[in-house]
């Protein structure tokens, strides 16, 4: 009774809405056949966060619902949907990883609201945005863990991962080429390439997202959790479509020239072969992927070399010192750390003070310090650590795919924690959606945790029977 009156009232508002804005019209009209679709099936709703929220995270505000971001916009109708329509038997228990999450993005809400209102900032929709955009990832951790709780439902969220990676650097590679309308059509989407842009700039793919580094973050825990798979034996008869996902996200990970993210892809793939006793057999596979990859993107990867390491006359630059990580450290020490001492223990919120000419931070730590100061840097690294040991507890498992799974996250965090040093690139669109859904589905589950494989099954498989 309750549903068929909700239907009604529902209709009639449907039909209001539509009448002025026919475009909101069709958004709440999906958004209520989403939920209908998440209430009665709540894997539906794991599924479409794993799949969907990662490669549309790019998408401009705006696209297609008038000053809203799609994919925060699913994370909070699937999120709260699965959340709230939870039954007590499928209740997640609470660690102090989930308390730390919230705390984190609570934190980052919080410092955010208070500096707008005692530094008198007019904050528009898209800052209100960014103040509490990080409690998003708390959402969609607690939603994917609830709702994607069988082996087989996670394996299937791992290969929902993994394929939809191919379009994503497929469009990366067609970018590049400047095949028909797909530059234009990427420029709409994103809004167009944010950040600073240099000389040669043009030539790093960017896919679906609105910069090259958001690209590299997106492609590069899933490189290696399909490197951990394949060397765990977890592929099983879907090696052919996990080389042609491999070769294909290797490629657009190329083209993306983000040196950082590419060296330690490198070392992360010795550091998994080396945890597999593999050694020489896969180091000799997975040198012929990079070769394979490296002759689509040598011509891009050779001007982006010869940019960050070129010296001009008068710069005082050494020739080793890349240009970038040069000029970096020139914003930092002659604007940031000025305002930083300012106000180290408040931070600036989401809107920056007018002493700042670069309004980009091209550190993740540095924005924590502008954002709320040092406490907010500190929660970050209490976060950091709980992800590293969350990744390490599911690397210890006996069951070979969460291993695989826990070891390629534990490499990713190691390597998220390094690469931020020079970028934002978890409070940005790409990495930070993947590495939450990929730790949400790593917690093995109460009476799987431990599970071994009787010795007459096959190896585990990346999907189920009859494929994705």
């Amino acid at each position: 009774m309750l549903l068929g009156l909700g239907a009604v009232v529902l209709a009639f508002a449907l039909g209001f809405v539509a009448v002025g804005k026919p475009d909101m019209g069709l958004a709440a009209l999906a958004a209520l056949a989403l939920v209908v679709a998440v209430l009665l099936r709540p894997v539906i709703g794991g599924l479409i966060l794993v799949g969907a929220v990662p490669i549309l995270s790019g998408m401009a505000p705006g696209v297609p619902v008038a000053h809203l971001r799609i994919s925060e916009l699913l994370i909070g109708v699937v999120g709260a949907t699965v959340l709230i329509s939870a039954r007590r038997s499928d209740a997640v228990p609470w660690s102090s990883f989930e308390w730390l999450l919230l705390a984190y993005g609570a934190a980052w809400a919080i410092f955010g609201t208070v500096d707008a209102i005692t530094l008198d900032q007019h904050l528009s929709i898209t800052l209100w945005g960014t103040v509490f955009g990080q409690l998003q990832f708390f959402v969609i951790y607690r939603a994917v863990r609830t709702s994607l709780r069988t082996p087989s439902e996670r394996r299937t969220a791992v290969a929902v991962l993994l394929v939809a990676a191919t379009p994503v650097a497929l469009l990366a590679v067609l970018q590049q080429l400047h095949v028909g309308p797909v530059v234009r059509f990427l420029t709409t989407v994103t809004g167009g390439l944010s950040g600073p842009t240099t000389v040669g700039a043009a030539t790093r793919a960017t896919g679906p997202f609105d910069n090259w580094a958001v690209l590299a973050g997106y492609l590069l825990p899933l490189l290696l959790v399909l490197c951990a798979l394949t060397m765990s034996g977890q592929i099983g008869r879907h090696r052919r479509a996990a080389w042609i996902i491999g070769v294909v996200a290797l490629t657009g990970f190329l083209l993306t020239e983000e040196l950082s993210a590419i060296l330690l892809l490198c070392i992360g793939t010795i550091v998994l072969a080396v945890q597999y006793g593999l050694g020489r057999r896969v180091l000799r596979f997975a040198g012929a992927a990079v070769v394979v990859g490296a002759l689509v993107a040598a011509p891009f990867l050779a001007t982006r070399l010869d940019q960050e390491f070129s010296s001009n006359a008068g710069s005082g630059r050494h020739a080793g010192v890349p240009q970038t990580l040069a000029y970096r450290w020139n914003v930092w020490t002659t604007q940031y750390v000025p305002a930083i001492e300012a106000r180290p223990l408040g931070g600036y919120g989401a809107e920056l003070p007018a002493s700042i000419q670069w309004r980009y931070p091209e550190s993740q730590y540095i924005a924590y310090l502008m954002e709320g100061g040092f406490p907010l840097l500190v929660l970050f690294g209490g976060l950091g650590l709980a992800m590293f040991k969350r990744s390490r507890d599911a690397a210890r498992s006996k069951d070979p795919f969460d291993q695989a799974l826990g070891r390629a996250l534990a490499v990713t965090v190691v390597a998220m924690l390094v690469m931020n040093l020079i970028w934002p690139f978890l409070s940005n669109a790409g990495l930070p959606q993947v590495l939450w859904c990929l730790l949400a589905i790593a917690v093995p589950r109460p009476g799987h945790r431990g599970a071994v494989a009787a010795p007459s099954v096959a190896p585990a498989t990346l999907v189920p029977a009859g494929g994705v």
